[in-house]
């Protein structure tokens, strides 16, 4: 709303709130609604009067702290401290507020035009002041739309570098002399299931009990509507309790056109290794647990040992029909399309935290998810940049997502994993507090970002909010991590570190010949 259209009625009603000592007021016709502060989800590198984004009746709501952006003090909440939410031609923002005072009733008459100096506010914003209760109270009128930057045009100085041709018949060849895995922990052993095999990975869930069922069988979930039988691996490969903590995991698994829920204690890393590391099992493990192993890989010198898996050798046939996960399958073998059709219409997501803030990427722009390696320092790096790893043979520079977002620094952790993407036929290596799943998301739980945070020349990352029942996920394009600057300083640094891959590459001996 314009500021003639504001003044064009003989009378309007303003809903009045204070912040500190100063009086301001707002159209009502701008505002849909008033509540007390609800959970916010932070946004890296918004502006620093976004406090980030809320989730409002299936909704996404910016979140603008109104003290910050008229540049007061940040103070405490209490309990009249309320969010306004205003709607400016059909897009909403909420306004957070010390205290909301009252719906008052002026006269156009009575508004006076915005002085040239106003107490604690910016000027800009204001479109008038009135006059209550004879002159000793001044309530500054505000611009909802001018507020909110709801008019302002997005800034595309910040679009990524286009991705070039593809990468080379050798790179190629390379790609298909090895598998991608994915490992993890059941009990002190480490396992591995072919990444072809995995349709996502999910937090432990709350499981209904279903009686007379095998031991090793937990029950049964619901998985988007889908009823889904639950296996805990630990007990069916007897390797150990069966206690639930923070990192069980459950990986979801297609065996014979039934889905299955596979728990293990720790997902590890999602990685690639040579075909020629995979060796088959040992005739000694020719015992009921030994026939149920695809192969056994030897990497980083033998010293890791990864037993790897087959789906239908874990679960077969007749197991699956003990537990009447077979019990529909020719109706799921008719609905094949449609479930294909379902496919497209979802996104899978590999989802990690950082500080207290859940993101994701797509699937599609993950190559691998590694524990954090020894990283080698490089002078002159962008601050970002944490240096340069390892990676067989290949030597790429590491970003910490904490530093590029401006996020208070934390140590690393046994949880602290790399994330590796292809961006820009360039790997680069993501460093992240904790991977939690790999979720399948459907598109119409996707939204834009808001209007407020797109405009800001760093969001260009921002690639949409994934908006689910109980908790919001910042989804990241990783194409456009960096601008185009800093990807020529990852190409001098990429330089730099190929001119010295003794030093990069190879860890130091100590005296005794042993790595250090």
């Amino acid at each position: 709303m314009s500021a003639d259209n504001l003044f064009s009625s003989d009378e309007m009603q303003l809903v009045t709130f204070t912040l500190g000592q100063e009086n301001f007021g707002i159209d009502i016709m701008n505002v849909q609604e008033i509540i007390r502060i609800p959970s916010i989800t932070m946004v890296p590198q918004a502006p620093p009067y976004v406090e980030g984004v809320t989730n409002l009746r299936g909704e996404i709501l910016p979140v603008l702290d109104t003290r910050v952006k008229f540049g007061m003090e940040r103070t405490a909440r209490d309990v009249s401290s309320r969010v306004i939410v205003v709607d400016v031609r059909g897009k909403k923002a909420g306004l957070s507020v010390d205290a909301v005072s009252e719906v008052l009733r002026v006269e156009s008459g009575c508004i006076e035009a915005t002085p040239t100096a106003v107490s604690g506010a910016d000027a800009g914003q204001v479109s008038g002041v009135v006059r209550v209760n004879d002159g000793k109270r001044l309530v500054m009128i505000l611009e909802a739309g001018n507020l909110c930057s709801m008019d302002a045009a997005v800034n595309n100085e910040t679009n990524a570098v286009k991705t070039g041709n593809a990468g080379s018949k050798g790179s190629l060849e390379k790609k298909l002399e090895e598998v991608q895995l994915v490992s993890f922990l059941l009990g002190s052993e480490e396992f591995a299931l072919e990444i072809e095999s995995v349709r996502e990975i999910i937090r432990y869930p709350n499981i209904v009990k279903v009686p007379n069922m095998p031991v090793y069988v937990k029950g049964v979930i619901s998985l988007r509507d889908n009823l889904m039988p639950i296996i805990d691996m630990r007990v069916k490969l007897n390797t150990g309790h069966d206690d639930i903590t923070d990192s069980t995991r459950v990986i979801v698994v297609d065996v014979d056109n039934a889905s299955i829920g596979l728990v293990v204690d720790r997902v590890y890393e999602v990685t690639r290794i040579p075909k020629d590391t995979i060796f088959a099992p040992p005739q000694a493990l020719s015992n009921e647990n030994g026939d149920r192993l695809q192969g056994i890989a030897r990497v980083e010198g033998g010293k890791r040992i990864i037993m790897l898996l087959e789906p239908r050798d874990i679960i077969i046939r007749e197991e699956l029909k003990d537990i009447g996960a077979l019990e529909n399958t020719e109706v799921t073998m008719v609905e094949e399309e449609e479930g294909l059709v379902n496919g497209l219409e979802e996104e899978q997501m590999v989802v990690f935290k950082l500080a207290d803030e859940q993101y994701g990427v797509r699937i599609t722009q993950v190559q691998e998810i590694n524990r954090l390696s020894k990283i080698t320092k490089v002078p002159r790096a962008p601050r970002f940049v944490e240096g340069i790893i390892n990676l067989r043979g290949d030597v790429i520079p590491v970003i910490d997502l904490r530093k590029r977002f401006e996020i208070e620094y934390k140590n690393y952790t046994e949880f602290t994993r790399v994330i590796v993407s292809d961006i820009n036929n360039k790997k680069v290596g993501i460093i992240v507090d904790e991977v939690l799943e790999v979720l399948r998301i459907s598109r119409n739980l996707m939204e834009d970002a808001p209007d407020i945070l797109s405009n800001q020349h760093l969001q260009s990352f921002m690639d949409g909010i994934a908006n689910l029942e109980n908790r919001m996920i910042m989804m990241l394009n990783l194409d456009n991590i960096l601008v185009e600057k800093e990807w020529q300083k990852l190409q001098d640094l990429d330089r730099t570190g190929k001119a010295s891959p003794s030093r990069a590459g190879k860890p130091k001996k100590t005296g005794q010949g042993r790595e250090a």
